[in-house]
């Protein structure tokens, strides 16, 4: 077993439980997903890297790009903390979505951006920004994280 399918193992037996039925667990064309229920994030590995999302935004990580561990934090970070997401629509197309994490400090992070080539530019922009809820108390699973991570 590789480390990346050996962490996301972990990360998914932690979140099992402590949020028991609210994580879901599929395969689908060689590919594991991981969801977590009523929230906009996911994680996901297949034979090479260990993905982690939120929404549409979603980064590659692996052990081939030397930044596996900055992506488990990354994945902890974005349940442990709220989540910024900014949507600009011009019409009725979301041609771009922006999606940020706010730690307790105020300090936002940006984790993506996804966008639309082809969108109606003439019509006049409008912005909705929304901010979801920690999914879980940094505090409840600091110790597992920490063992996790070293």
């Amino acid at each position: 077993m590789k480390i990346h399918e050996k962490k996301f193992n972990e990360i998914k037996d932690l979140l099992t439980s402590k949020l028991v039925e609210k994580v879901s667990i599929y395969k689908e064309q060689g590919t594991q997903f991981l969801k977590i229920e009523n929230t906009e994030f996911w994680l996901s590995i297949d034979e090479k890297e260990f993905t982690v999302g939120y929404g549409f935004n979603h980064t590659h990580f692996s052990e081939d790009y030397a930044n596996l561990y900055e992506g488990i934090i990354q994945a902890f970070d974005l349940i442990t903390n709220k989540v910024k997401t900014t949507k600009f629509i011009k019409g009725n197309t979301i041609f771009k979505t922006k999606t940020e994490i706010e730690f307790p400090n105020s300090k936002l992070v940006n984790i993506g951006e996804t966008g639309l080539l082809i969108f109606p530019f003439w019509k006049k922009t409008k912005i909705e920004t929304c901010f979801s809820d920690l999914i879980i108390n940094k505090s409840e699973i600091e110790n597992e994280v920490n063992k996790l991570i070293n």
